[in-house]
């Protein structure tokens, strides 16, 4: 797509923008005006601010005030001038295309980052698929907008949804217990984004209903205006922006050799998510590329912080599902339940699904069974559980680490991860996001363990039995004795 032959108006008079975006708007028109062609979403704003109708007004032809109208805190302004970024009155221009290039260059601004959504070993394959799942995932979120414009006679998908929301469920993009009819709204609403033009009332609906788009455009728009300055301050912002979506993560450069995880599965994790566990990313296990054990993977785990877990399923018959969770509390080997309510269970429905998209389910309050940790026991569960209750997890890692399980659990009001519930592991990943603090005392000493908190079978045999554990407190060896 060119950028046209049109020449760059200037922007002096630009209404209520600052001073600084005026600066940023002439040097992005000055040094584009005559390269062609831009990067997709550039190209997109270049002619949406430079390329006018004859008939506007000259104030309306100014590039400036066209941003401004972007930025408006008028909604009705603002979606207007949206859908004529977007180009969606042109009868050539398709929603999924402009969402897909506003994804990709999003993206790469909020990780500080060319993104290559793989390396070449996976291929071209793995990176449409990537583009694919985030494009339709962003399509599709506004589920309730889509489904109203769409049907007449909607009440009972209405009731589903109120007794869905009345349980308490909280839940994003697509619920795999929506019925048929849900389903078939939405598969024809991304086969209809695929054509060219949208409706103005369909438009209308899906933009004021989808935050996380809004989100992505904001990121996209400062991408474009500000490509040197990637670490920026919130100087372009749409109105009721989160200020975290500037927080720009530094990523990772193992993402790209990631089998899992993917930078647009990642911002979609990120958003929910506390803020302090989106800073920097480290992998700290791949199965890929540490072997397949369960004695590294315990290692690479136990008391080390806030982590994300990402379990690949081996599925002969279609496309894998990808699934985990976020542990918000340091794993302690335990006989017991631990843990805060900001853990999550999460599922990705892949891009070959009929709507493809991610699942999270939080915390219900049903409940504290938030992460079970556990190993070398005889009497217990051996593995690593999140939620549910003991033997009947929410998501459960077997210590044999080639199988695990995925029940529906109340402590999280969800339904089986993966598409069996009992399932065979094809792959692991863990992502260390937030470490533990912990005192330099304690590095240069060691966690010094009790006796009983060494034997954690005993400790859950005397819990039981409702016993005084009055050697809690004892040190576990001779010589810890010798050192108090």
């Amino acid at each position: 797509m060119g950028a046209g032959g049109s020449k760059p108006r200037s922007s002096k008079d630009s209404g209520g923008l600052d001073a600084d975006t005026k600066d940023a708007l002439e040097a992005f028109i000055k040094a584009n005006s005559e390269k062609a062609p831009l990067e997709a979403f550039e190209t997109y704003l270049y002619q949406y601010l430079v390329n006018t109708p004859s008939t506007e007004t000259p104030k309306t032809a100014k590039p400036a005030y066209r941003l401004s109208c972007l930025l408006s805190s008028d909604r009705k302004v603002q979606t207007e001038h949206v859908y004529l970024l977007a180009g969606l009155s042109n009868p050539a221009a398709s929603l999924n295309l402009f969402v897909s290039c506003v994804c990709k260059s999003a993206l790469q601004l909020f990780w500080q980052s060319q993104i290559k959504h793989g390396s070449a070993e996976k291929g071209e394959t793995h990176d449409k698929a990537a583009g694919l799942w985030i494009t339709k995932w962003v399509l599709t979120l506004p589920k309730d907008a889509i489904i109203q414009k769409y049907t007449t006679n909607n009440q009972t998908l209405k009731q589903q949804r109120m007794k869905h929301n009345s349980l308490g469920l909280t839940m994003v993009g697509f619920d795999e217990e929506d019925s048929k009819e849900t389903l078939d709204i939405l598969s024809k609403w991304l086969a209809d984004a695929e054509k060219p033009g949208v409706a103005t009332d369909i438009w209308c609906a899906w933009w004021q209903g989808n935050p996380v788009f809004q989100e992505l455009l904001c990121l996209a728009l400062n991408r474009a205006l500000y490509p040197h300055n990637p670490l920026l301050e919130a100087k372009v912002t749409l109105p009721r922006m989160p200020q975290r979506i500037f927080h720009c993560p530094q990523l990772c450069p193992m993402l790209d050799e990631s089998n899992l995880l993917s930078p647009s599965i990642g911002w979609a994790i990120s958003r929910e998510i506390p803020y302090e566990a989106c800073i920097n990313w480290k992998r700290v296990y791949s199965s890929r590329h540490d072997g397949r054990s369960w004695s590294t993977f315990i290692k690479s785990i136990e008391q080390r912080g806030s982590l994300l877990i990402f379990i690949r399923e081996k599925q002969a018959t279609s496309m894998p599902r990808i699934f985990g969770t976020f542990i918000d509390q340091e794993l302690e080997r335990r006989p017991s339940w631990h843990g805060t309510s900001l853990n999550l269970l999460f599922t990705v429905l892949p891009s070959d699904s009929s709507v493809p998209g991610l699942v999270i389910y939080k915390t219900t309050g049903f409940n504290d069974h938030y992460q079970y940790f556990n190993y070398s026991t005889k009497t217990l569960p051996n593995g690593l559980g999140i939620g549910g209750q003991m033997g009947h997890f929410g998501l459960w890692i077997d210590c044999n680490f080639t199988s695990g399980h995925s029940n529906s659990a109340a402590t999280f009001g969800s339904q089986p991860l993966s598409t069996l519930t009992e399932f065979t592991i094809d792959a692991v990943e863990v992502w260390l996001v937030r470490p533990t603090q912990r005192l330099d005392a304690d590095d240069e000493l060691g966690m010094q363990k009790s006796v009983v908190e060494s034997n954690p079978e005993a400790a859950a045999m005397l819990e039981m039995a409702n016993r005084t554990m009055y050697s809690k407190d004892l040190p576990s060896s001779r010589s810890d004795m010798d050192h108090n």
